[in-house]
């Protein structure tokens, strides 16, 4: 179906303007975006609270529309995520590389990390880089092509590090996702 992108935009309107449900989006993230741009420019409270309370009212009403298929979706990403951690693919290692990259620089440019962080970043982020690659070594040793999937599941040395490492991303994630929640929640209260 070749159609150029007037034609998409006007598909995408006629969408939004043919149901109510599409009519209440609309009018759901227009206000969402004039609280978002007032908050840009007055930083106010009151302006916060309802963008969040937007953003709630939004999420809770597609979840109430579509319950079968939110939860359908949660279920969907959950077996992803297990089965990306048991079946791992290549694609989202070399992903995974990246964002390792990204990380690394930013750990060494940063004046701002403390010291721990830049440890346990500096740890994983080895670690990462050593699997990385031991599976490039491998892969090069034995011939194998990685973009077939048989190739990586015929051979456990490599599965194994690329399961593990998975592992290790997995568990750095959740650390740096909670420490800085920990860092933000601490913020706030030490400002009140």
């Amino acid at each position: 179906m070749e159609m150029t992108i007037f034609d998409k935009i006007s598909m995408i309107f006629k969408y939004i303007f043919s149901s109510f449900m599409g009519i209440e989006l609309f009018i759901l993230s227009l206000l969402l975006f004039t609280f978002t741009v007032l908050n840009i420019n007055k930083n106010n409270k009151i302006v916060k609270i309802v963008s969040i309370i937007l953003c709630v009212c939004f999420l809770v009403g597609l979840i109430i529309s579509f319950h079968s298929y939110a939860s359908y979706c949660i279920d969907s990403f959950i077996t992803s995520l297990l089965s990306y951690i048991y079946f791992p693919s290549m694609v989202t290692y070399f992903f995974t590389m990246i964002i390792v990259t990204i990380a690394l620089v930013v750990t060494i440019l940063s004046k701002k990390m403390i010291r721990t962080n830049r440890v346990i970043n500096s740890i994983v982020l080895s670690i990462m880089y050593l699997s990385f690659m031991c599976v490039a070594a491998i892969a090069a040793t034995n011939h194998l092509d990685l973009s077939v999937a048989a190739n990586l599941y015929e051979n456990e040395t490599l599965l194994s590090f690329i399961q593990v490492s998975d592992l290790v991303f997995f568990f750095w994630v959740e650390y740096t996702i909670l420490y800085h929640f920990y860092k933000f929640l601490e913020y706030k209260l030490d400002k009140k």
